[in-house]
């Protein structure tokens, strides 16, 4: 039976945080909930403008070498671009509450995202042909044409002995064109989004507030 009544820790950093000095920190709380020293922790941020390079990365994606610092990670996933006005939610949770499952996880993460995103008035959704949160452009009539599909959060996991980390990254409002740098998620033309293109002005702070409500509200519901 999974354990709903341990505590889960909520960090909030301001400003940017160096991406290499995050992974150092992250990796360090992941020994201590393995070791039982720390809780489980949700850790909310942003990055200077950086491209990512996730274990399935093909560096032939990497358009732009010169744009922004590489550093490549032992997450998930392919290349991705973090920088200001994106929400990066590094998740550190034993992965018992979705009873060692993995593919429950993401679902969760990317549950988290379109439930969230619902709170602003934008429709998300999954798609089959890549992991993500993604949804189409306000101007854009409806289609199932992997062309009209638009990222607006990123999805990638690490498990260790059980506990799951890093997690999302979630675009609010990021200088769209620094994705031009890279092929996000290995796709070919992928566009991508944010809470700010869709019409949706919000500050950091607000969308932390309704992540945070929908996180605790659907791990209990994962967990049940």
């Amino acid at each position: 039976m999974n354990s709903l009544n341990e505590a889960v820790d909520w960090i909030i950093s301001k400003g940017l945080t160096d991406y290499q000095e995050a992974l150092t920190k992250m990796e360090s709380r992941v020994e201590d909930i393995i070791a039982g020293k720390e809780n489980e922790t949700v850790w909310l941020l942003e990055h200077p403008d950086v491209y990512t390079a996730g274990t399935s990365a093909d560096f032939r994606d990497l358009k732009e070498p010169n744009k922004f610092p590489v550093v490549a990670t032992n997450r998930g996933g392919q290349f991705t671009y973090h920088g200001p006005g994106q929400r990066v939610v590094y998740a550190m949770i034993k992965l018992k509450r979705f009873d060692y499952d993995i593919r429950k996880y993401v679902h969760f993460l990317e549950e988290l995202v379109i439930k969230t995103l619902k709170d602003f008035d934008i429709t998300s959704h999954r798609w089959k042909e890549a992991i993500g949160v993604w949804t189409y452009k306000i101007s854009s009539p409806r289609s199932t044409d992997h062309l009209d599909q638009y990222k607006i959060a990123s999805i990638g996991v690490r498990v260790r002995r059980k506990v799951a980390f890093h997690g999302l990254a979630i675009n609010i409002a990021p200088n769209i064109k620094n994705f031009e740098g890279i092929t996000p998620c290995g796709i070919k033309n992928a566009k991508v989004t944010s809470v700010f293109d869709q019409g949706v002005e919000t500050s950091m702070a607000n969308f932390d507030y309704f992540l945070k409500a929908n996180f605790n509200a659907l791990l209990n519901c994962y967990a049940d």
